[in-house]
């Protein structure tokens, strides 16, 4: 009976993926993630993502007669980095059938109607997915030697920041660092309006948003209405002070990050090699029925300097390098210890 009613449970799950084509890929590119509403989509193959991207010097001079070459096209190569994803889930049907979802099996239904298939895929197996990435998505810590565990499997966007912070500097692209004091429940509101401040005038129409944990958006929210009352500029979002810029907050998050991009700059990282996310196998094995699902999943910037970050060590004020601060914002920059 075990190995019958696994079988069944086997067909019927197939048939309700093959009627449901776009199940999976919807669910996983999904619009309640806060880092895809808010990041731009990348299309490329298998994993890794080489962008190039250029800098044009100043072109425009004044008229005569005379041949006088101005301008110079300065090309910058990154390879930005995507993630393989993969699900290998388990049930026991005669489990179900002993709980109190035994309902859920109907044999006198056509596979497709099948509840018991619709209620593992959709109630348990996906709701499931979802959760796992909303995690992995702030706080993964990619691991190639430990990829079994879960939270190894991909970078978040904290460990994004912390290599943009560490390990960046040592190929030349690092971030714009913005010299903020720490944050506390009394000066939230005028660090945010200090790093509103300081971003660069080249870039400043371009910043339209700025990123922080949920937590310190929180502790904004009170903080200004303590301070000044209801924000008058808040609809559906909160805004800043001065460039009525949306904050974003990022759920998960617990570093004191503040960043900011223009929004073509912050990518999320689609991979087509493989198809659409879907899962790719269900087979029988004793009294398991297994599921096999992968995707690709990763987040990333496009070019590390257009990257504004907080930077609550010292006074650097810029990219670290004064020929670096003048080439893609005209200005000096200033380090201090």
């Amino acid at each position: 009976m075990a190995d019958i009613l696994i079988d069944d449970v086997v067909k019927e799950v197939n048939t309700y993926l093959n009627h449901n084509p776009d199940l999976i890929s919807a669910s996983i590119n999904r619009a309640e993630s806060t880092l895809d509403k808010h990041t731009t989509p990348l299309t490329k193959v298998k994993g890794k993502f080489p962008q190039g991207s250029s800098i044009l010097t100043n072109v425009v001079q004044g008229f005569d007669s005379v041949w006088n070459e101005l301008g110079q096209d300065q090309i910058n190569h990154k390879i930005l980095k995507n993630f393989h994803q993969k699900v290998n889930f388990p049930i026991i049907p005669a489990d179900i059938l002993s709980s109190y979802w035994a309902h859920l099996y109907s044999e006198d239904k056509k596979p497709e109607d099948m509840p018991i298939s619709k209620y593992i895929i959709e109630m348990e197996l996906l709701p499931k997915v979802i959760d796992d990435l909303a995690y992995l998505e702030v706080k993964g810590v990619y691991d190639a030697g430990d990829l079994g565990t879960f939270g190894k499997s991909m970078d978040g966007i904290e460990q994004i920041l912390a290599n943009l912070l560490t390990e960046v500097p040592l190929t030349g692209h690092t971030p714009f660092k913005i010299p903020l004091s720490a944050l506390t429940d009394t000066n939230i509101v005028d660090q945010v309006t200090l790093f509103e401040r300081q971003i660069p005038s080249k870039i400043k129409s371009k910043i339209t948003k700025i990123f922080m944990s949920e937590n310190n958006y929180e502790r904004y929210i009170l903080q200004y209405e303590d301070q000044f009352g209801q924000n008058q500029f808040q609809k559906n979002a909160m805004k800043t002070r001065l460039g009525k810029r949306d904050i974003v907050a990022l759920p998960g998050m617990d570093t004191d990050d503040i960043f900011a991009t223009p929004n073509v700059n912050f990518k999320r990282l689609i991979d087509v090699f493989d198809g659409k996310p879907s899962v790719t196998d269900v087979q029988k094995q004793d009294y398991k029925v297994k599921f096999f699902m992968e995707f690709w999943k990763g987040y990333d910037f496009m070019i590390n300097e257009m990257v504004l970050i907080a930077n609550y060590a010292d006074a650097e004020y810029g990219l670290g390098d004064t020929t670096l601060n003048q080439k893609y914002y005209s200005i000096d920059g200033v380090t201090v210890p």
